[in-house]
């Protein structure tokens, strides 16, 4: 019985841990700048998708230039989308980021 007790307590302290982003809680980031801080927040933000409806964005990272990411105070993620034609725009350390009107010609 110990072992299975065991056994559950690693998995769900590694669930947690993949989940977990480099970032400083409270402010919004681009996908990008995450990735700046740290290449394994690839993995936070992809999880992140997968378990909160983006799931069409969770593998393409090319389409990650159009989300934003609040850093919750555990470290975990939430993401929106930008509006029609605006992309995320990195405002400098310690700033949110945010989506700003981007027009293709």
């Amino acid at each position: 019985m110990k072992v299975t007790a065991t056994i559950a307590a690693v998995a769900l302290a590694f669930a947690a841990s993949t989940r977990a982003a480099t970032c400083t809680p409270g402010l919004d980031y681009c996908s990008n700048v995450l990735l700046d801080v740290d290449p394994s927040n690839r993995n936070a933000i992809s999880q992140t998708l997968q378990s909160s409806g983006g799931g069409d964005y969770a593998n393409d990272q090319f389409s990650w230039h159009s989300l934003i990411f609040h850093c919750n105070i555990d470290h975990s993620l939430t993401w929106r989308r930008c509006g029609d034609l605006e992309l995320c725009a990195n405002q400098g350390s310690g700033k949110n980021d945010v989506c700003v009107y981007a027009p293709i010609f």
